[in-house]
């Protein structure tokens, strides 16, 4: 008996009952024809062969635990060309480890063929390539994906923040039309793999594509929306994303793990060393954290050195600003963050769970000092939860969500501001 099990990123043959050998469907029966005409077949070695693998493109990669018989290293290459053409694909891998990380990090040996460059299309018929032997097509991120298709982001810019094998990327300019999308990614294999995908999709002139870290490179006020997919968390990013955004605002989608086992989602201490490991990473005219003015102390001075009478002293420094701007900055009154109710229909906001509110509430109430202190303007800076979307998580104590945020100016009207970036895509 045979079934076929399809996924969004390969097939899987399985066959019926598990203990059952492929050999009895004649698919790799020239396998065994070839190991008995050197002598070599030995009953454990039907047991030995694989009775699932996945499909990627013309490459078939087998479990780790599939021709480990010491017979089959005896026969040399040949085996891998016999069984490549018995199950008609060009290039053949064996798993060695996937990494347990968001990019499903794999270490496959390469058995037959010359290099693991494969291809696959998705549901709305964008192609993917991508080198299986490093990196693996994640089809947990499909519902999102899925999610995404439906907004309509013409005339955007959009900056992709770790943009993988461009999940999340293509989509915005494939499904929602946005003008551009800059695609950051720190693996080079990544970016080689984004290049070949924007070029397969005829997408080269409307992406651009930047490798590093991105604290280090993401461009400054160019964005329409940012979009933060890093798991567990990319909260020591998110102030380098409202940095992206322009002037006037915009979106900010944020994914996150939420440790449902505890009500406290963020410690106030741990969220001021992300920030300021950011801002040291990337120093920036926004002086608003004490802590981060005694680093300025060291990099900001003007006029000659003061001595105070000690030679064995360190020489202290007269400070090119004022104490005071940095007090200024800190005792504004912030606008407190919102919560639309227009796509927290029937008492969603309401129903969610203490900890997912505090995470929204946390996070929103960050952006907004960060945006604050970016723009130091008369005119404040409001943040606006407009949805949290909940994925579930690997484990009974995480769940994955994504988090809306809408960024405005604060003589800005919600309304307008929905209206520009809430559109969905009918088309």
């Amino acid at each position: 008996m045979e079934k076929h099990v399809e996924y969004a990123n390969f097939q899987v043959l399985r066959l019926l009952p598990l203990t059952a050998s492929l050999l009895r469907f004649g698919q790799l029966s020239h396998v065994r024809s070839l190991a008995s005409s050197k002598g070599l077949w030995d009953d454990e070695m039907q047991r030995d062969l694989p009775k699932k693998w996945e499909k990627h493109g013309d490459m078939i990669v087998f479990p780790q635990n599939s021709f480990t018989h010491n017979n089959w290293r005896y026969i040399g290459r040949e085996l891998w060309r016999v069984v490549a053409e018995s199950l008609k694909v060009a290039r053949l891998g064996r798993k060695r480890f996937i990494g347990n990380d968001d990019d499903r990090t794999p270490h496959v040996d390469l058995l037959f063929g010359e290099h693991g460059w494969v291809e696959h299309v998705d549901d709305r018929g964008i192609r993917f390539v991508y080198d299986a032997s490093k990196r693996v097509f994640n089809n947990k991120k499909t519902r999102e994906m899925q999610r995404i298709s439906e907004w309509d982001c013409h005339g955007e810019t959009v900056v992709d923040m770790y943009a993988g094998l461009g999940y999340y990327s293509m989509r915005f300019l494939k499904c929602c039309g946005a003008k551009q999308v800059i695609a950051i990614d720190w693996s080079d294999d990544m970016c080689e793999a984004l290049r070949r995908t924007a070029e397969a999709n005829d997408l080269r002139d409307h992406i651009v594509i930047i490798e590093g870290d991105c604290r280090r490179v993401t461009p400054c006020m160019v964005a329409d929306r940012v979009f933060l997919g890093l798991l567990p968390s990319c909260r020591a990013h998110w102030l380098t994303a409202c940095k992206a955004l322009k002037k006037e605002g915009g979106m900010l989608h944020i994914h996150e793990v939420i440790d449902v086992s505890t009500k406290e989602i963020a410690q106030k201490e741990s969220t001021m060393k992300c920030v300021l490991f950011s801002l040291i990473q990337k120093p920036t005219n926004c002086f608003f954290l004490n802590t981060y003015f005694t680093y300025l102390e060291c990099k900001n001075v003007s006029g000659p050195p003061v001595k105070d009478g000690n030679e064995n002293q360190p020489v202290k420094r007269k400070l090119s600003r004022s104490q005071s701007i940095v007090e200024e900055l800190e005792s504004r009154t912030l606008p407190t963050p919102t919560v639309s109710f227009i796509y927290f229909e029937n008492s969603g906001w309401r129903s969610l769970p203490e900890s997912y509110k505090d995470f929204a509430i946390d996070c929103a109430t960050n952006c907004t000092r960060f945006l604050n202190n970016i723009h130091f303007s008369d005119t404040m800076y409001c943040v606006t939860i407009v949805n949290l979307v909940r994925y579930g998580g690997c484990s009974p104590k995480s769940d994955h969500i994504v988090l809306d945020l809408l960024c405005r100016l604060e003589n800005v009207s919600v309304e307008k501001m929905v209206a520009k970036y809430l559109t969905l895509n009918h088309a």
